[in-house]
């Protein structure tokens, strides 16, 4: 029997269970692509088209943040939004 495509769709992702982006020197691009709420392979496009300098090791891609703030303003942009939101969150929880 032939089974379709069964990934959760994008939608049924709530905030409250999204990644926290720790505070590190480099982060691999399923990282990244987790908390901005894209798929990797996406997100390693998005970075290559903008020539993000990448760090490899193995199959893994790692991004130094400075990189993604500096080529990618409106990622980064994002990801500093998403990390106060979820702050806020936080904060606001009993």
């Amino acid at each position: 029997m032939k089974r379709g495509n069964m990934k959760t769709p994008a939608t049924t992702r709530g905030a409250a269970t999204a990644p926290e982006l720790e505070v590190r020197a480099l982060y691999t691009v399923s990282e990244l692509a987790r908390v901005a709420g894209m798929r990797p392979y996406n997100l390693l496009r998005l970075l290559r088209r903008a020539n993000v300098v990448f760090l490899r090791s193995g199959r893994a891609f790692y991004v130094p943040l400075s990189e993604i703030r500096e080529r990618v303003p409106a990622l980064w942009r994002g990801l500093c939004a998403a990390e106060e939101v979820r702050r806020a969150v936080r904060a606001s929880a009993p």
